[in-house]
C-alpha cells in the first residue's frame, strides 16, 4: 500500500526528543573527559571541550525542532480515523 499516509504515534515527539537529548548528554560527557584521555592541557583542551559542548547545544536545538515538527504533523492530521476506499 504505497499511497497510504502514516501518522506518527502520539508519543513519537517525546520519544524522539528524549533520544536526541540523551545523545547530546553523551556528547557533552565525552567532550568533558576526552582532553584528559588524550593528554591535552591548556588552550587546546579547552577548545576541544568547547567544540563538543557546541555540538551538544546544536543537538539540543535539533531535538526541540524535531519535536515541534512532529507535533505539527500530528495536529494537522486530525483525529486519526481510518478511512477506507
Amino acid at each position: 500500500m504505497p499511497h497510504e499516509s502514516r501518522t506518527p504515534p502520539p508519543n513519537a515527539a517525546t520519544i524522539t526528543m528524549a533520544a536526541v537529548l540523551a545523545g547530546a548528554v553523551m556528547i557533552a560527557i565525552v567532550g568533558t573527559f576526552l582532553p584528559g584521555w588524550v593528554g591535552l592541557t591548556g588552550g587546546p583542551a579547552v577548545a576541544l571541550q568547547l567544540v563538543f559542548y557546541a555540538i551538544a547545544a546544536i543537538d539540543v536545538a535539533v531535538a526541540f525542532w524535531l519535536r515541534a515538527r512532529l507535533r505539527k504533523i500530528q495536529s494537522s492530521r486530525g483525529g486519526g480515523t481510518v478511512q477506507r476506499e
